[in-house]
């Protein structure tokens, strides 16, 4: 049974690697096999975003237009989408919630960056 789940999470870790939706980092392209390491580093790269987004927006906030409860709705949605995949069940909808928070997470990112760009060029 664990040589199974180690398979599975070695082939989940090279689909996200591969997929339109990637991977937080080449640093967890790397891990392969175990559960846990593959999940924390997910969950690292989560905080990463998290933060980078916190500070463009706490940063801009005055200038842009962000309401002071922006983030903690966004990152409420996203997390509310995700648990979706917890319905699949055991590691793997684990592995899937939190790759899908990492991506939707990413896009939140991306958006912002976005709108910020549009702001200063109008």
């Amino acid at each position: 049974m664990n040589n199974l789940i180690s398979a599975y999470s070695t082939i989940l870790v090279i689909w996200f690697g591969v997929s339109g939706d990637a991977i937080a980092s080449e640093n967890c392209n790397d891990i392969s096999g175990v559960h846990q390491k593959i999940l924390v580093c997910i969950q690292n790269e989560i905080a990463k975003s998290e933060t980078q987004i916190r500070n463009n927006i706490s940063s801009k906030s005055i200038d842009y237009g962000f309401p002071d409860d922006f983030y903690s709705k966004q990152r409420l949605a996203i997390h509310e989408k995700c648990m979706l995949y917890i319905n699949a069940g055991g590691q793997r909808g684990e592995l899937l919630m939190n790759q899908c928070e990492l991506s939707m997470l990413q896009g939140l990112d991306i958006y912002i960056q976005q709108y910020i760009e549009d702001v200063d060029n109008s």
